[in-house]
This record gives C-alpha cells, structure tokens and sequence, in this order.
C-alpha cells in the first residue's frame, strides 16, 4: 500500500487572549479507513497531529448552509464556540459560525463570524477563497462577491491578509462596530505552497448583508 505524509495547515487564528497556538495536520492517502482522523472534501484522509477541543467548542448543527456561489462553495452550517481561546474548527468539511467569542460582547453588535480551515495540497472549504499551490497565492473571491450563511445573503466588501496575530487582535473582526449585526467576517488560512508548519496568515473576508 502506497502511503505518504503531508504537512497541510494550522488553526484557523488564535482569539484576542494572544499566544501562538496552532494544530499541524498530516495527510495520508490510499487507506480504506480514516480511523482518529478527518477527511476533506475529496475524501482524503486527514490525520490530525493534535486533536481540536470538540468538547468546550459545543458544536450545534444549525441546518443550514454556508455558500459562495461565484466560488462553487456550498457546505454545511455548524455552529461553535471557540475552545481555550483558539478558534480551532474540528471539521474540515464544514463551515463554522463563532458564536459570542469575546464572551462579553452583545449579540448584535458585533459582526457575525463565520470560520472554516484550507489545507495544503488538498481541499478543505478555505481553499475556495485563493488560488491554490501559489507561494503567493491570489484570494478568488472579490468585491462585490455574494456569500449565503444560512440563507441570508452578504456582499463581500473587501478583503485582506493578516498574520494569525493581527487577525487575533483586529477590532474589524471582533470589535463592536456600528451596523455590526449586518456585518460578516469570514476567516480561514493562507496555505502556501512550499512553506512547511502551520499556516501564518489569515484570509479576512469583510461582507455585508444584500
């Protein structure tokens, strides 16, 4: 049996408690089985080298959906809560809504989040959003883009790469702001090709209610 080994990505970023955490992933492809492990969205088998907190994230099916149609993305809609103070989705098939992750924050006033991991060498839902096995890669996604979380419509603003540290620390992602409760921030990893380790930069996608 052919096996081989692939350093894929990292957490998705770190919320505003700081640090530097992140979860290495390993791909391994040709088995019958994905046994303590997670497959993309082709199927493959995604070995986790650190197992993401499920318990703390307290997921909830919503029903719904998570969709950019000009990117051909549409996935399921589960909502979490960030674990430890790592925004860590345990899927990589799904798209994640955060909710409250400041704790203190009130619900409205604040964008809404939605966060969803890319891998390397593979495809998870971020990858939709650059262009793939670039070590610059292009975001894809562009202003004036639609994105659909569970059936309510954005337009994509405008978007922006920043380290996992400033995307921790960004008032334009979990800061109050005025309108924030017509506002969605979508976060996922900058995956570069031929880079090794996790991911060090996050795609932010700034969108709007239609």
């Amino acid at each position: 049996m052919r096996r081989w080994v692939r350093v894929l990505l990292g957490a998705v970023v770190v919320l505003s408690l700081g640090g530097a955490a992140a979860v290495t992933w390993l791909g391994l492809q040709g088995e019958n089985t994905c046994v303590a492990a997670l497959r993309d969205l082709d199927g493959r088998c995604v070995r986790l080298d650190a197992e993401p907190d499920v318990a703390h994230a307290d997921l909830r099916p919503t029903g719904g959906r998570f969709e950019a149609p000009a990117q051909g993305l549409d996935v399921p809609l589960t909502s979490m809560a960030a674990a430890g103070g790592a925004l860590d989705p345990p899927s990589l098939t799904e798209a994640f809504e955060v909710r409250d992750p400041d704790r203190t924050t009130a619900e409205g006033s604040r964008p809404r989040i939605v966060a969803v991991h890319a891998v390397r060498d593979g495809r998870a839902p971020g990858n939709a959003f650059f262009e793939p096995g670039a070590r610059d890669p292009a975001v894809t996604v562009a202003r004036g883009d639609e994105l659909r979380v569970d059936g309510v419509a954005y337009v994509v603003e405008r978007t922006e790469v920043l380290s996992k540290a400033a995307a921790a620390a960004s008032p334009d992602v979990w800061g109050h702001r005025p309108g924030g409760e017509d506002r969605l921030v979508v976060l996922t990893c900058l995956q570069r090709a031929g880079s090794a380790g996790p991911a060090r930069d996050n795609l932010v996608i700034q969108a709007v209610r239609a």
